[in-house]
């Protein structure tokens, strides 16, 4: 299947990351969850007690955006913030009980949509793209 827009790797990129996030919602959709509450389960699962910039920065959002996410979250019943001790301007965000009983959901949909994505692909072909995410993941624009 050809690359559209004359191959541009960036916009296909881009393209194929907004077509694996409506496959993701629709995956998802049966939760409750939004795709961006799925990510910040997902991160806390991996360390609880995250601050919040850090988490921000996990699931590729500016600090600023996270507030609003949070506090939907909060409502829900999902996780609670607390302020750090030694720095009042530091918040750490920590699941609840009714948070980590999502858990064995939030995994099932990031095991289906693996499974969806290794049976698409040899196994040479899927070490060559866990190669070339790696390596997108790090790219580090120059000064010049």
């Amino acid at each position: 299947m050809p690359l559209r827009f004359d191959g541009c790797l960036a916009t296909n990129l881009e393209q194929a990351f907004r077509h694996l996030e409506q496959v993701y919602e629709r995956l998802i959709a049966p939760t409750g969850l939004t795709l961006l509450e799925w990510y910040v389960l997902r991160a806390l699962y991996e360390q609880d007690g995250l601050t919040a910039s850090h988490l921000a920065a996990l699931v590729c959002r500016h600090p600023s955006s996270m507030t609003a996410v949070l506090d939907r979250m909060e409502e829900k019943g999902l996780l609670r913030r607390q302020i750090d001790a030694a720095d009042r301007r530091v918040v750490h965000v920590f699941l609840t009980e009714r948070g980590r009983a999502f858990r064995p959901q939030v995994e099932a949909v990031a095991a289906h949509l693996d499974r969806v994505i290794t049976e698409s692909l040899s196994a040479e072909q899927l070490a060559t793209f866990r190669y070339v995410l790696s390596v997108l993941q790090n790219i580090e624009l120059s000064a010049s």
